[in-house]
């Protein structure tokens, strides 16, 4: 969402390509693409995200490739030793990722940028200070007009055509099983309710929402704010 109006960026989302690598491929081909992202979750992500990188590395060597994700968060020194992996943005990546690029352009030094894992000239994995979170209020909206909603919009217990939404970043407490704290920090960050309200109100009078899956980990950490945005979503039904 941050590139929006600043870059010229293209999504790829190997859940709806069946051929994810060629569209990248092609797009790197005729386009002068300065980087290439990978964001990845432990699972299968990672097996399509490590084919397509090495096959974007043979195709072409000297585009730079920067993964992100829960991932490369939580395992940052491993991501770092793929030959195919120049760079890593831990955590909350917008902030970082348009630090990268200034750095890629050379507007500003690699060991500035917080958030930031990468290889320095003699192959040493390189880690900056981490980046304080920021709320999702902080960045623009998802660019719903850049990815094909109608395929996300899938049937599910709560309706016919169900939205997915994370209405928070981060998580206060530490269970063992999960890598949200680890990845995305000890406080959670909500989302206002004016907004949450407008994205959904958005996603169903644009795209024919009618029911919603929130992925936040503690959707109820706080009664004030579940209130609040409670009353506000019953209108939209």
């Amino acid at each position: 969402a941050v590139l929006e109006g600043k870059e010229e960026y293209s999504i790829v989302d190997g859940n709806v390509d069946d051929d994810a690598t060629s569209t990248i491929a092609r797009l790197i081909r005729d386009n002068n693409v300065e980087l290439f992202g990978v964001t990845a979750m432990p699972g299968p992500q990672m097996v399509t995200a490590m084919e397509t990188s090495r096959e974007i590395r043979r195709l072409h060597p000297r585009i730079p490739i920067v993964w992100g994700g829960y991932f490369p968060s939580i395992y940052c020194d491993a991501t770092l030793n793929a030959r195919y992996v120049d760079y890593v943005v831990r955590g909350q990546g917008e902030d970082t990722l348009l630090g990268l690029l200034d750095a890629l352009r050379g507007k500003r030094k690699f060991e500035t940028i917080q958030g930031l894992s990468y290889k320095d000239v003699f192959g040493l994995h390189r880690h900056n200070p981490e980046r304080l979170m920021k709320g999702p209020d902080a960045f623009p909206w998802t660019p719903f007009h850049r990815i094909p909603v109608e395929k996300y919009l899938r049937p599910s217990f709560f309706g016919k055509r169900t939205a997915a939404h994370h209405a928070s970043i981060g998580c206060p407490f530490k269970c063992s099983f999960c890598g949200v704290h680890a990845a995305y920090g000890t406080r959670e960050k909500l989302e206002s309710p004016e907004r949450t309200e407008a994205i959904l109100r958005h996603l169903s009078s644009a795209y024919g929402a009618d029911s919603v899956q929130f992925y936040d980990m503690n959707f109820f950490l706080r009664e004030d704010h579940a209130r609040d945005l409670s009353d506000r979503l019953a209108p939209l039904n």
